[in-house]
């Protein structure tokens, strides 16, 4: 019998919001307008919650705008045609007896009103990402809403306004939402999401944001809703590997880093921001041994090159943290839960109420705890039967001298678990980085004998470039952006300064195939950035290799 779920829980809103389960970004987008409405509270709907079905959509579209919408009324299987393909998420798709409507596609901050919940599950992905933005930059959060809730009239905030200009997709979607029955109010008090333990990357996501939404009347409208669904995975991702380090880092100096608890990451104000940062790859000084390793990306398509290989085998680093991070979280659950009790409020003189309070146990030497966790332990054993499979190799660690029962109680709950909760995590990370799309930084072929690599898709390129050839002017509440060419070896700095992405690695025991390596990977660079438009090679010249904007923005567009 596996350990006992409400004992052993490994979900921990104060350590990361998002449970450990695939997510679908696009859907999670969904999840987050609805919290990004209603300022981090749900809607509640007052007529009650039918499916949405295709039907249903097409139905609605030529019994309330009818007049609006000339020739839907008798070509309504074109119409149910075009939802299908163009404007609705789909699950199953292409599966008839199964394919189910999840809710239109997310071009308009009302398009969570048309969702099926059972399908649109996000894992509180959403939320995490909201507490994130909540907590770097509140007001980033009201940016969001003004441009994602455009067209709605100001005194009927379901109805179009009749003069925005929208593209015609969202326009569709608006008139879709604008429904009587789908009338709802916002729940009670917004519960208090968790400030995340990485202040650091929230403020980078936020400053990336930012950015993005310079090109708000410049890029179609979908095309930049589909950077920001970018943008919140790639930020997502690299959170979650940076977690990874930061919590097992903790443990395993017995308190949270000062510099975590005073974060001195700031984007806005520093180009190589995560220099300061103990976790971080980036930093300059003696950073902790727990510091996140760099993500060598591979530019190519060739999976059996070299520059493939180092690829894999940086990936296959970071997902080798996964098995601390397990166990700095059953670590972390213990200590809090035994936090929270009379006993060990006692002990650190305080309410438990935080990781850093509760790690503070650590240091200390109780009889008190000792006890607490040898009856866990107890518990622990007086679940499991004598056919269990790993119970010889549980009394093995129950006889180890020189653990405390803290430490025993770890090592048993971990072996238990691990494998369980390390799949997930593998999926969530997977999911976050886009596995396999041209909007991703993962790359993996079928089969069992195919590793996963740092691979960069197009889509995310692009996205990055347009992040990276806007320079800040000013800052604070005066903070704006202009575009600026860069040259090629400063996108790759910058790359590597800004998210820990390294194209060329400077290696000092690289040996004469790593360097032919690099060479040929920043030639892919080029190459891709040639092909979607961003770079013109037009000699030898080093001033010449240049990454050109593709708009040209003044510094007056406030950020």
């Amino acid at each position: 019998m596996a350990a006992k779920r409400a004992e052993f829980e490994f979900n921990n809103e104060q350590i990361c919001l998002v449970m450990p389960k695939h997510i679908d970004l696009e859907r999670m987008l969904i999840s987050f307008y609805m919290l990004l409405k209603y300022d981090g509270r749900r809607p509640v709907t007052r007529t009650g919650r039918q499916e949405i079905t295709l039907q249903y959509l097409s139905e609605a579209l030529t019994r309330q705008h009818g007049d609006l919408l000339p020739g839907f009324v008798d070509h309504n299987d074109l119409v149910k045609d075009w939802l299908y393909s163009d404007l609705v998420d789909i699950v199953y798709r292409g599966k008839p007896d199964k394919e189910r409507p999840t809710s239109p596609r997310p071009l308009h901050l009302n398009a969570y009103k048309l969702r099926n919940p059972r399908y649109l599950k996000d894992y509180r992905a959403s939320e995490h990402l909201y507490s994130m933005i909540r907590s770097a930059d509140p007001e980033l959060l009201k940016r969001l809403k003004r441009y994602l809730g455009e067209g709605m009239d100001p005194h009927n905030e379901d109805a179009y306004d009749g003069e925005t200009e929208l593209d015609l997709d969202t326009l569709l979607i608006v008139h879709m939402v604008d429904n009587p029955k789908l009338k709802e109010q916002p729940a009670g008090e917004a519960g208090r999401l968790a400030a995340p333990l990485c202040e650091g990357q929230a403020r980078l996501l936020c400053n990336d944001l930012r950015r993005l939404l310079v090109y708000q009347d410049r890029v179609p409208r979908p095309v930049l809703i589909d950077y920001l669904r970018m943008a919140f995975g790639l930020h997502l991702g690299l959170y979650l590997l940076r977690l990874f380090n930061q919590l097992s880092g903790w443990v395993d100096e017995g308190r949270a880093s000062p510099a975590c608890r005073n974060c001195p990451v700031h984007p806005d104000r520093h180009e190589n921001a995560f220099a300061a940062c103990p976790y971080a790859f980036q930093h300059d000084g003696s950073a902790s041994p727990y510091r996140a390793a760099e993500i060598v990306v591979d530019m190519g398509s060739d999976a059996t090159n070299h520059m493939a290989s180092l690829a894999r085998a940086s990936c296959a680093g970071h997902y080798q943290r996964m098995n601390d991070y397990v166990r700095a979280v059953f670590t972390t659950n213990l200590l809090s839960d035994f936090a929270r009790g009379t006993t060990g409020q006692s002990i650190i003189g305080k309410p438990g109420a935080t990781i850093p309070d509760a790690l503070e146990l650590l240091g200390q030497t109780s009889s008190h705890m000792d006890v607490h966790f040898n009856i866990k332990i107890d518990e622990f054993f007086a679940r499991r039967s004598e056919g269990d499979v790993e119970l010889r190799e549980y009394e093995a660690i129950r006889r180890m001298e020189g653990l405390t029962p803290l430490q025993k109680l770890v090592e048993l709950v971990t072996l238990d678990r691990t494998r369980y909760y390390r799949k997930y995590l593998v999926d969530l990370v997977d999911a976050a980085f886009m596995k396999n799309q041209d909007s991703g930084l993962m790359r993996q072929g079928k089969g069992r004998s195919n590793e996963r690599r740092w691979q960069m898709g197009s889509r995310l390129l692009e996205m990055l470039v347009q992040i990276a050839v806007l320079e800040p002017v000013g800052s604070g509440v005066g903070l704006t952006f202009r575009s600026r060419p860069l040259l090629i070896n400063e996108f790759v700095r910058w790359l590597r300064d800004r998210y820990g992405i390294v194209l060329a690695p400077e290696w000092s025991g690289a040996t004469i195939q790593d360097y032919e390596a690099f060479n040929a990977n920043i030639g892919n660079l080029k190459e891709r950035l040639r092909e979607i438009g961003f770079f013109t090679d037009l000699s030898d010249a080093y001033n010449a290799q240049t990454i050109r904007p593709r708009y040209t923005i003044e510094a007056e567009v406030m950020a």
